[in-house]
């Protein structure tokens, strides 16, 4: 069997394993189906079902279309096709002219594979993948107290609530602080689409983590289907979910908001002061980070090829934190997510909390010569409609859900949703057969390198860093090629290095709304981005070349892996130039490259001009009293760091 001979440390310890994984049919496993229609249901919008459904429709009509025959270049219906044609038909919709077609490819190939290692029958030993983490319930956990939260239960009765003075929307990173500063002095209520979890909550496990913590339970896509797009639904929001990394926006970044946006507040003390308190209050700083072995790989490829590298600022209370866990919710609360810190605080100041909480609009009077804030009308666990007043409003939903909120509110202002950013990933990997490399476990994100952060000239480049590759995440950024080279690579898991391409994007999406208020993000990846995104993979390859990788991979569909030939130094190898010049001339192709966003930013950035800003240099909209946006939504550009810190 050639699963075999595939050059990892799992084959040696289960060769009977790899043979049943070799051999193990998933067209076979009847409740799968059940899995993918539970997926969807979960995670596709209306619209995108009905996309859906009419692709499944003429992919299984027994009618003979000129569809079906020329341009999807099958002769009968999908389902009557054998494994071996069918594998053979979704390759070849890889690399269709049609982007149509090759939409379909990726759509499918990433939803199944997804779907099956969120739970892969039994096969997490395997891959030498342990599934929850080990010590989950350990004394590391066993021996924390951790904060407890009351929430407020409205009853049937009350329809109209007048009792607040200033509502938040939403709990996460420009929530929870807003909170924590106002219920000092004032009387706030925090109001929170998604549950909350305390720790014990918290299984470890993928399908569980993003069921629980995630937008659409992980599965939100742009409007086009292109890309992932992960964000937190949690009280706690992102910080929930977060890496532990805290990187403050760098003096360039700070320049261009106070010249280009009037807003010197980012150049004065008061910022920096600012920076200070919240380091000191997270205890941020990178006194006490163990890398783990992808990060230290990071770091011993870039000294080597002398490039930037360094280790990044962890907000875990100044303490060492390995916990591969976190984008699943830190189980030992040692990272300082909002629950443990601001909203913590905001408890402490009696703060009120609603969880499961929809707000569908915000009341706005509009009688007088200017239009004021009134409070907002929410959906309580999706039955009870309930207006509730209060004298300020801020909204703090995310970059996806506050210009979506403010539109499905009648504001007209034609910044709202627009100059969208995402920091758009692409990513690379190397295989080192020789090293268990557990890229799951340890610390996440602890190293970066900015070797390609100023791609042209005006501080638009990209990062190379690590990320939080469990299973299921990893076929969010490889493509699925063919059976063998997928079970081929998984079998590879535990002795890869993922490295991400995070790129600082200069061109902007858009948030829109559907029929039902909900946002679309639709976000298209300019050309511009696209070579800043293309020269951090070229230089994240060049990385894992040099730190010893035996095989590299990328997210492209199109290129080929390249294999080190035994005694070469792939950096004098001609074939590796011609792997690193195939990588260039392929680019970013839209449907033939894995491509995704794990935060998201801008969509109602603020300015000192309404023409140009959704809102004022303080966070007030436009049009209306007394309504703010606090989030990462008003940061005028993309921040080339986690946008949560800024």
């Amino acid at each position: 069997m050639i699963l075999l001979n595939t050059n990892s440390s799992v084959v040696k310890k289960f060769p009977e394993k790899v043979k049943e994984f070799g051999k193990f049919d998933l067209s076979q496993q009847i409740n799968f189906t059940d899995r993918i229609i539970d997926r969807l249901l979960k995670s596709a919008p209306p619209y995108k079902l009905k996309q859906i459904s009419s692709v499944l429709k003429n992919l299984s009509s027994t009618k003979k279309s000129l569809i079906n025959s020329k341009i999807l270049s099958i002769q009968k219906p999908f389902h009557e096709l054998t494994q071996k044609q069918r594998e053979h038909t979704f390759i070849k919709w890889s690399t269709s002219q049609y982007a149509s077609v090759r939409k379909i490819y990726k759509s499918f190939t990433m939803l199944i594979c997804a779907t099956f290692w969120l739970n892969p029958y039994n096969f997490n030993p395997v891959i030498g993948y342990p599934g929850a983490d080990p010590e989950a319930n350990g004394s590391r956990f066993s021996s924390r107290n951790f904060p407890k939260y009351n929430f407020l239960e409205i009853s049937d009765h009350d329809s109209d609530i007048k009792e607040f003075d200033t509502i938040i929307i939403g709990s996460g990173a420009g929530g929870s602080v807003v909170a924590a500063r106002l219920a000092r002095v004032e009387n706030v209520l925090v109001i929170e689409k998604g549950h909350h979890y305390d720790q014990c909550d918290l299984s470890t496990e993928q399908q569980d983590g993003y069921d629980k913590l995630y937008e659409l339970s992980g599965g939100m896509l742009t409007d086009d289907s292109n890309m992932y797009v992960l964000a937190g639904s949690n009280f706690g929001g992102g910080t929930t979910i977060g890496w532990s990394a805290f990187m403050e926006p760098q003096y360039f970044v700070r320049e261009e908001w106070a010249k280009n946006f009037g807003l010197p507040y980012f150049m004065e003390d008061e910022y920096g002061n600012a920076m200070k308190y919240i380091n000191a209050r997270l205890g941020t700083n990178t006194i006490n980070i163990i890398n783990n072995q992808s990060n230290q790989t990071l770091i011993n490829g870039c000294k080597k090829l002398g490039l930037h590298s360094d280790n990044i600022p962890q907000n875990t209370a100044s303490i060492t934190h390995q916990c591969g866990w976190c984008s699943f919710g830190c189980k030992y609360g040692e990272k300082q997510s909002a629950t443990m810190t601001w909203l913590n605080e905001a408890k402490s100041n009696n703060a009120k909390f609603l969880k499961n909480c929809y707000v569908e609009k915000i009341l706005i009077d509009k009688d007088g010569k200017s239009q004021k804030v009134m409070g907002v009308e929410v959906i309580i666990n999706n039955i009870k409609r309930v207006k509730i007043h209060a004298k300020r409003v801020v909204v703090s939903a995310g970059a996806i859900h506050s210009p979506a909120l403010l539109l499905r509110s009648g504001l007209k202002n034609k910044n709202i949703g627009r100059n969208l950013h995402v920091h758009p990933i692409a990513a690379v990997y190397g295989v080192f057969p020789n090293k268990e490399i557990k890229t799951y476990s340890g610390t996440i994100m602890s190293a970066i390198s900015n070797a390609t952060e100023n791609v042209d000239g005006e501080n638009y480049g990209a990062k190379i860093v690590v990320g939080s590759h469990h299973p299921g995440f990893m076929f969010a950024n490889f493509p699925w090629k063919s059976n063998l080279q997928h079970k081929q690579l998984m079998l590879e898991y535990n002795n890869i290095v993922p490295l991400m391409v995070i790129t600082r994007d200069r061109e902007g999406g858009r948030i829109l709304t559907d029929e039902n208020g909900k946002p679309r993000l639709e976000y298209k990846l300019s050309q511009h981005d696209s070579k800043s995104m293309v020269a951090g993979l070229l230089t994240a390859v060049r990385i894992l070349a040099a730190a010893g990788a035996t095989k590299i991979g990328t997210c492209q569909t199109v290129i080929d892996d390249y294999i080190v030939e035994n005694g070469v130094n792939p950096l004098n190898d001609p074939k590796f130039d011609q792997f690193l010049n195939k990588i260039k001339k392929v680019g970013i192709p839209t449907y033939q490259t894995c491509t995704g966003t794990i935060e998201q930013m801008s969509s109602c950035r603020m300015g000192d001009d309404p023409n140009k800003s959704a809102v004022n240099p303080v966070g007030e909209a436009w049009e209306v009293e007394n309504l703010y946006v606090a989030d990462s939504s008003v940061l005028p550009t993309a921040t080339g760091v986690p946008s949560m810190v800024c």
